[in-house]
């Protein structure tokens, strides 16, 4: 039997087709393969939801969602042993944790607080522009949930109490790292900020270590800075991950003055008296605190098994959903985040457990939970730092969502309480109403599955600040990935989102050919609601073939918000084209029509060899060059790949950008599970570049000075009808 054969690919990230279509990126998308022997590549991992892919290649550097996977760092929960609910993404094929290399990290402070008397600031901005945060970051995670203000004014007298196992020996030096990444105000020991006691209150901490333990300690104290950086945070550490322990320390950090307890853990326990059994480990609630556990990362354990303490009727039990930016959603709304529930989220009906007053679904006779949920996927997750696997790091589940909501809790301050405080404020909340993670009976179909209103997943919904009166909160940016929508030679249409956060709001766009703007609209007053509302405006008067700069600005009596720095180019010398950073011509998105099918022959235009005269395009040795012409597609595609060539340890890609519109691909090569190389290229429109990518050590290596044949298969769409060629070499 031959053996199978795998494949070196270079792939653009918008080729699953069909999203492309729905999202109106249809028109872009360009493939080529080579395939090698087989002995070559490693056996493939798991893959990642594509539609996150340009997620995930924002927030981990990898090329798509196939390329990484997520993996539990703790071991499973047994008997009264807790588990971490922390996965970390590992690059699938290889096995080695995903380390990712961040932009120049974006400060989250973006509030000027209002000087009495000024209807609005002048041209002369008061907090400089910055480029839109990456995922996974505090500024990107303050933004997606409206808490930009409370982060930034609020918390500096709430104590978050997290609870851990082991000892995390680097645990403040960690979070020192993880905080001057972000310009987040330092807090160590030495201020009073942070403070590391040991289970019985002391510094005699565990004598134990453990790696999983250590990431999910850098987890939590990460997440509570990225949302509460004014916040003092307290990490007791449990002597072991037995429930008993995990308990004293619960009691220690009612002792010590925690205003709000985390605990991102869980003893999964199934059987008649397993309510009982878990209550006979200690206190998990106390008067006055609020304590946040996570649901568990396994999606519904069925009708008989629940994770405590999370299951616990007096406990916050946090759910989890997967967070999205319009661009990769393609919802295009006045917030311009989506969120669904997490496949992986916990849920549960304890039967066991007396059903709270404030919970009024009828499914389930017991306790219902989750409560309340923010952003689990490792998809979608944070950037963490951990010095104990070699720094910064991706990671997800409810780990992440249970300090997040933990600091939530701590920035609405002591007069917020308790998982009941939820369910009263639901309407202020976001309500993500799709996924599911797993299947019920259809007597509680809404402990698996998201709806409208309550379910299991999500709750009553994900944290937002539209629950608190504040400064103006910003939307993100629309489904192209930009706020500008249609652009000329002298116009700009913009679209975007403001929350009033209940105070009269008004709102400009500032704009102009630099980073000083200099230029600003008219204020609009959008009134004193909570809900986002969508704003719209068109720039007049611009010169042709300009790029400008511009970002949207909001204003009430709490303070201005400034959003982040987007570019434009209008229409003219060059094409008009739409981006986050100076020099970006990403384009935005043409409407979604349903045109006739394309056909699908192909046009074979002359090109040129690069192949020495007199020989033919075959491939050589890894350390001679391969070049080869491709046949170009039909004409109204917009990208082709024109040749290929490999040369030692690069592979050239010459890519034609056809019409006037310009083109964004991404790259990835891939062999088997691992990626080998990656990158990117914009085009300008009717332009040809050629895009370097350089392959791994590890794959030279493999390769040797072998001889290799190919298959150069390039396949191009226009609003998702494909038109595919094939050349051997």
């Amino acid at each position: 039997m031959p053996r199978p054969t795998a494949s070196l690919h270079l792939a653009s990230a918008c080729c699953a087709l069909t999203r492309a279509a729905r999202r109106g990126f249809g028109w872009l998308c360009a493939v080529a393969i080579l395939t090698l022997p087989a002995a070559l590549a490693p056996a493939a991992g798991a893959a990642s939801t594509p539609a996150l892919a340009n997620v995930t290649n924002a927030t981990t550097g990898e090329p798509d969602a196939a390329s990484v996977s997520a993996v539990n760092a703790c071991a499973p929960s047994t008997g009264l042993r807790a588990t971490c609910l922390t996965k970390v993404l590992r690059v699938s094929g290889t096995g080695s944790l995903v380390h990712p290399v961040l932009r120049r990290a974006v400060s989250p402070d973006r509030l000027s607080a209002r000087r009495p008397h000024i209807a609005r600031a002048s041209s002369a901005a008061t907090v400089a522009a910055a480029a839109a945060p990456q995922p996974g970051t505090p500024a990107y995670l303050q933004q997606a949930y409206d808490l930009a203000y409370l982060a930034q004014s609020a918390g500096a007298g709430a104590t978050v109490a997290i609870i851990d196992a082991y000892d995390a020996p680097n645990a403040e030096a960690d979070l020192a790292a993880y905080r001057a990444k972000f310009s987040l105000a330092p807090c160590t020991t030495a201020d009073g900020c942070f403070r590391k006691v040991g289970q019985d209150g002391g510094t005699d901490y565990p004598s134990s270590t453990n790696s999983g333990w250590e990431v999910e300690t850098s987890l939590d104290l990460d997440a509570v800075s990225a949302l509460c950086p004014n916040c003092r945070i307290l990490l007791i550490e449990a002597n072991s991950d037995q429930a008993s322990d995990l308990a004293a320390a619960q009691a220690q950090a009612a002792q010590l003055g925690a205003t709000v307890i985390s605990d991102s853990w869980a003893v999964a326990l199934s059987g008649q008296g397993a309510a009982q059994t878990f209550a006979g480990t200690g206190q998990y609630t106390f008067p006055g605190i609020t304590t946040v556990a996570a649901s568990g990362d396994d999606g519904y354990l069925g009708a008989h098994t629940n994770d405590y303490p999370a299951a616990l009727a007096g406990v916050t039990a946090a759910g989890g959903t997967t967070l999205e930016p319009a661009s990769a959603s393609g919802v295009q709304s006045p917030r311009d985040f989506s969120e669904s529930a997490w496949s992986g989220a916990g849920s549960g009906c304890a039967w066991q457990v007396a059903k709270p007053a404030w919970q009024t679904d009828t499914g389930c006779s017991g306790r219902s939970y989750s409560d309340l949920s923010a952003d689990a996927d490792p998809d979608t997750g944070m950037q963490v730092y951990d010095s104990d696997d070699g720094g910064w790091l991706v990671v997800g589940g409810t780990s992440e969502a249970t300090p997040l909501i933990a600091a939530y809790y701590a920035l609405l301050g002591t007069a917020v309480q308790g998982p009941s405080w939820a369910y009263a404020n639901a309407a202020l909340l976001n309500d993500p109403s799709s996924g599911s993670n797993g299947s019920c009976s259809s007597s509680i179909a809404y402990i698996c599955t998201a709806g409208a209103g309550y379910d299991g997943p999500t709750g009553v919904g994900s944290i937002s600040g539209a629950v608190a009166a504040g400064a103006p909160g910003i939307g993100g940016p629309g489904t192209n990935g930009s706020y500008a929508q249609t652009l000329t030679t002298d116009t700009a249409a913009l679209q975007g989102g403001v929350y009033p956060n209940a105070a009269d709001t008004t709102y400009w766009w500032e704009y102009g050919t630099t980073t000083a703007y200099g230029q600003l609209t008219p204020a609009s007053d959008i009134g004193s609601g909570t809900a986002p509302v969508p704003v719209s405006d068109t720039l007049t008067g611009l010169q042709p073939g300009t790029t400008y700069h511009y970002r949207l600005v909001a204003q009430n009596s709490f303070g201005t918000e400034y959003g982040y720095d987007f570019t434009f180019t209008t229409q003219g010398a060059t094409t008009g084209a739409v981006g986050q950073n100076s020099g970006d011509t990403s384009t935005q998105a043409p409407p979604l029509t349903t045109p006739a099918p394309l056909p699908t022959t192909t046009t074979v235009p002359p090109v040129t060899s690069s192949a020495p005269a007199g020989s033919s395009a075959t491939s050589t040795g890894a350390g001679g060059a391969v070049a080869t012409p491709v046949p170009a597609v039909h004409r109204i595609s917009r990208v082709t790949i024109a040749r290929i060539a490999v040369h030692g340890g690069v592979v050239q890609v010459v890519l034609r950008c056809h019409g006037s519109a310009p083109c964004r691909v991404s790259l990835q090569a891939h062999a088997g599970g691992r990626v080998i190389a990656a990158d990117q290229a914009r085009l300008r429109g009717n332009r040809q570049a050629t895009v370097t990518l350089r392959l791994t050590h590890a794959f030279l290596a493999a390769i040797g000075h072998r001889r290799w044949s190919a298959t150069l298969s390039v396949q191009s769409s226009t609003n998702g009808y494909p038109v595919t060629v094939t050349a051997r070499f």
